[in-house]
């Protein structure tokens, strides 16, 4: 993937088919469908971007355009991944339910926890973080998170109780640590972080994966299904899709009604040395803040 998979900016030029956007138009959106097919752009990061129509959104007047950069791809990742929680339980909302959502202020994790109380109304949020953020977890999701967890410090399956939880978006690459958590007889578990099964990866890439890698990605599908033998949990993986162009229209209506807000770590393109830092921080899996937004100076 080239940088920047999702951006926002003011729209310069059209093609003659476009007949929602003018230039001029303050947009955002997230240059990213199934299948994963390469589709011509130099990426978001750059001066000038080249995307679809379909895959902007019109940025809200109030909403910055860096917080507008890094909202598209979590958000709908982040609605797709509850909705389908929610059709596995066969309810409309979290109401009455714990919800599991490890990382808290990471790209995904703040995103889910913000949908699944403000938007889902779920009775109990619990989250991880580590040590040095446990301080920002109020600052940015303000009275969001009923119970938060450094697992750093503390054995989060101890802490948090086997079989405690009826939902688990797992949005860390710490799934089948997390099953413990989930409640046997009526527990859901919505992943997207860990290996989806050869379908849905031969759905995003087009048909194009080796006979071999989806035959050793279905073995671990055999290894996740054996984790839950003797339990009743419904278990279903999520690969944020802008392409469900109705699910994306719902994300920005949310996004323009404050319903989530974007934890940030903002730097200047011009400065390589922190592009590069805060990129290696992200390629660590540990320590970024929220989504890195790369701003064109």
């Amino acid at each position: 993937m080239k940088i920047g998979n999702q951006g926002s900016g003011v729209v310069v030029a059209v093609g003659s088919g476009v007949k929602s956007l003018r230039v001029g138009d303050e947009v955002y959106g997230l240059h990213l469908k199934h299948p994963f097919v390469p589709m011509t752009t130099p990426g978001y990061c750059c001066e000038y971007a080249l995307t679809l129509e379909s895959l902007l959104l019109p940025k809200p007047p109030g909403l910055s355009f860096e917080d507008a950069s890094a909202l598209p791809g979590p958000v709908i990742t982040g609605y797709q991944s509850l909705k389908k929680a929610l059709e596995l339980a066969g309810t409309d909302s979290l109401e009455g339910k714990t919800i599991f959502i490890p990382g808290a202020l990471s790209a995904c994790g703040h995103i889910g926890v913000q949908l699944a109380k403000n938007v889902y109304g779920a009775s109990s949020v619990i989250a991880t973080v580590s040590t040095p953020k446990m301080a920002l977890v109020e600052q940015h999701l303000p009275g969001l998170v009923d119970r938060l967890i450094d697992y750093k410090t503390e054995n989060v399956v101890a802490a948090v109780g086997e079989g405690s939880v009826d939902v688990l978006y797992n949005t860390q690459w710490e799934l089948v640590r997390n099953l413990k958590l989930v409640k046997p007889a009526s527990g859901v578990v919505v992943s997207v972080a860990s290996i989806p099964p050869p379908k849905m990866v031969s759905e995003m890439m087009g048909g194009t994966m080796p006979r071999i890698l989806l035959w050793i990605i279905g073995i671990c599908q055999w290894w996740y299904s054996w984790k839950l033998r003797g339990t009743n949990i419904k278990l279903d993986f999520v690969s944020g899709n802008s392409g469900a162009r109705k699910d994306f229209e719902r994300v920005g209506e949310l996004i323009a009604a404050g319903k989530v807000k974007a934890v940030t770590t903002v730097v200047d393109s011009n400065n390589l040395a922190d592009v590069r830092h805060h990129i290696g921080i992200l390629d660590s899996g540990k320590g970024s803040l929220g989504a890195l937004v790369i701003r064109i100076a």
